[in-house]
C-alpha cells in the first residue's frame, strides 16, 4: 500500500477494457495516489476535452461517483497522442509530465489480429519507443509497467517469465526504421515474410515490443505483465462486466445468439483466459518490482494455475446461454469444434451461411426492415479464422509470479486486492460472462419472452434434425 502513497500515475490505453478496469480499481481501492493523468486522443470530430467528458461518465465509473467522487477528481487528461514524438503534447504537458509522474502503466495497443503491419507496428512497437525515450525524463520515475502479451512467442511451446529473442531474429532498430521510411502498401506486403511462427501482425509487434523495452532496462525500472486472452471481470468492478465484443467474448455472444454452429478448433487443448480483474491486481502488484537493470516478467495466465479446456468453456457457454437466452436469438444454441478444415467450411456454408440467407430472403419479401444476417455470419467466420491459431494450438506458460503475489496478499501488503485464481469456479464464472455480455453488450435484462422463444427455438431444432435424419435414411434405403 506504501507504494502508492502519494504517487502520480501516468496511464496510456485508458479507453480500452484493460485500461479502464484499471483506472478504476486505482481510484477506487488506493484513495492515498495523489493523481492519475490518462492521454485521450482527438477522434470522430470530439476533442480530446469532449472526450474526457464522455469518458468520466461512462458506467465502470459508476460505484466511484456514488460513493467516492473525490476520488474520481483525482483523474484529469492530457490531450495528445501515443504514436507521436514526445507523444503530441504540448509543452506546459510535457513538463508536468516529466516533473510529477512516478509510475506508469502502458496498455495501449491495437489488439487487431487482421491489423496491417504498418498501422501495428506504428501503435504496438513505434509508439512503445516513443514513450520510453520520453521517460528518460522523468527523474521521479520509480516504476514502467508494459503490458505485453502471453502470445508473443508463439514459436515456443513452453513460455517462461523472461524475455526471449524475436522468431524470426529481428533488429527492432532497423524494424523500426523499415516502419518509418519503406511505402505503407509494400510494407504491409512484407508481413508473411518477416512474421515467421507469428499467427497475426498483433503478437509479432508485441514481441518487437518486448524487444525495445529491454533494450531500455539500464535506463528506466520496468517490468512487463503479459496477459493471456483477457475475459470479462469475476467480481471488480461488476461481476461479469465487460465492454467489447473482442476474441472469445464475441464468440461466445454469437454463441448465445445461435449464430455460430462450428467453431476451428481442438476442444481437448487449454483455453487461457484470464478475467481482467485478475489482470489489474497484477498490473498494481507487479509494479513495486521494478528496478534499474532487470527487467521483471509476469506471465498473467491461468492455463498452469487453474486450467479450463476448449470444450468445458463451449459446454459451460450453451449451458447458461440456455437457461439465461438474449432476446437477440436467431437460432437455438448450439455448436460443435471442428479440427479439420474441410467439415469446419462445410458446415459454416450449410449451417451458417445457408439458415442466414433464407432469414434475409425472408425479411426481403416480408419487407422487414431489420440489419441483414449473411454480413454477419460473414464476419464472424472471418473472426473465428483469425483465432484459430490459439483455438487449435496450446502453450504451457510458466508463471512462478502468482506465489509471490499470493505471499504478497497472505503478509497483508495489498488487502484491498485479491489473488484466488487457482479457486476460480468456472461454472459460476461463466454464467456471469453470460449475463454480463447481455447486460452490458446487449443492454438488455433476462425475460420470461426470452425463455418462451428458447423454447420454441428448441423444438424447431429436433424437428429439423429429425427430419433431416429421416430423409436421409429414406433416400439411403
Amino acid at each position: 500500500m506504501d507504494y502508492y502513497n502519494g504517487s502520480t500515475i501516468f496511464v496510456t490505453g485508458a479507453t480500452g477494457f484493460v485500461g479502464k478496469t484499471l483506472l478504476e480499481k486505482l481510484l477506487w481501492s488506493f484513495a492515498q495516489i495523489k493523481c492519475i493523468y490518462i492521454l485521450i486522443r482527438e477522434k470522430n470530430g470530439k476533442t480530446a476535452e469532449q472526450r474526457f467528458h464522455d469518458f468520466r461518465a461512462h458506467k465502470i465509473f459508476g460505484r466511484l461517483r456514488l460513493q467516492q467522487p473525490n476520488n474520481l477528481s483525482k483523474l484529469k487528461f492530457l490531450a495528445g497522442n501515443i504514436e507521436k514524438e514526445n507523444l503530441g503534447l504540448s509543452q506546459a504537458d510535457k513538463t508536468r509530465l516529466c516533473q510529477e509522474v512516478n509510475i506508469i502503466f502502458h496498455s495501449a495497443a491495437t489488439v487487431r489480429f487482421n491489423e496491417r503491419l504498418k498501422v501495428a507496428a506504428q501503435v504496438n512497437a513505434i509508439a512503445t519507443w516513443n514513450l520510453l525515450e520520453f521517460c528518460k525524463q522523468m527523474p521521479l520515475l520509480k516504476s514502467f509497467v508494459y503490458v505485453s502479451t502471453a502470445y508473443c512467442n508463439p514459436g515456443r511451446k513452453y513460455v517462461d517469465e523472461e524475455i526471449y529473442p524475436t522468431l524470426p531474429p529481428v533488429n527492432w532498430k532497423y524494424f523500426i526504421d523499415c516502419t518509418l521510411k519503406i511505402p505503407d502498401t509494400y510494407f504491409n506486403s512484407l508481413a508473411n515474410y518477416i512474421k515467421g511462427p507469428h499467427p497475426n501482425t498483433y503478437t509479432f509487434t508485441k514481441s518487437i515490443a518486448e524487444q525495445i523495452v529491454n533494450d531500455y532496462k539500464h535506463f528506466l525500472p520496468i517490468v512487463i505483465v503479459r496477459p493471456s486472452i483477457v475475459t470479462a471481470a469475476h467480481r471488480e468492478p461488476y461481476p461479469g462486466w465487460i465492454d467489447n465484443i473482442q476474441g472469445i467474448t464475441g464468440i461466445m455472444m454469437e454463441i448465445g445468439k445461435g449464430s455460430i454452429s462450428s467453431i476451428l478448433g481442438d476442444k481437448n487443448i487449454i483455453c487461457d483466459i484470464i478475467p481482467v480483474d485478475y489482470v489489474v491486481t497484477s498490473l498494481i502488484m507487479t509494479a513495486q518490482r521494478a528496478v534499474k537493470g532487470r527487467v521483471f516478467i509476469c506471465n498473467s495466465t491461468s492455463g498452469v494455475t487453474n486450467p479450463i479446456t476448449w470444450h468445458r468453456l463451449g459446454c459451460l457457454t450453451l449451458k447458461w446461454s440456455r437457461i439465461y437466452p438474449t432476446q437477440k436469438l436467431y437460432m437455438y444454441p448450439y455448436f460443435k469444434y471442428r479440427k479439420s478444415h474441410f467439415w469446419h467450411d462445410l458446415a459454416v456454408y450449410l449451417l451458417h451461411y445457408l439458415p442466414a440467407i433464407i432469414m434475409d430472403l425472408m425479411s426481403l419479401f416480408n419487407r422487414k426492415q431489420r440489419k441483414l444476417v449473411l454480413p454477419i455470419a460473414m464476419k464472424f467466420r472471418q473472426a473465428c479464422l483469425a483465432g484459430k491459431c490459439f483455438s487449435l494450438n496450446e502453450w504451457i506458460f510458466m508463471s512462478d509470479s502468482s506465489y509471490y503475489y499470493e505471499k504478497m496478499l497472505n503478509d497483508g501488503a495489498f488487502p484491498c486486492l485479491e489473488w484466488a485464481l487457482n479457486t476460480l469456479n468456472y461454472d459460476t464464472y461463466i454464467r456471469q460472462f453470460v449475463l454480463g455480455i447481455q447486460m452490458y453488450l446487449h443492454h438488455e435484462q433476462f425475460s420470461e419472452n426470452s425463455r418462451w422463444k428458447i423454447t420454441k427455438l428448441y423444438w424447431i431444432w429436433i424437428f429439423l434434425h429429425v427430419f433431416f435424419t429421416l430423409t436421409f435414411i429414406y433416400l439411403l434405403f
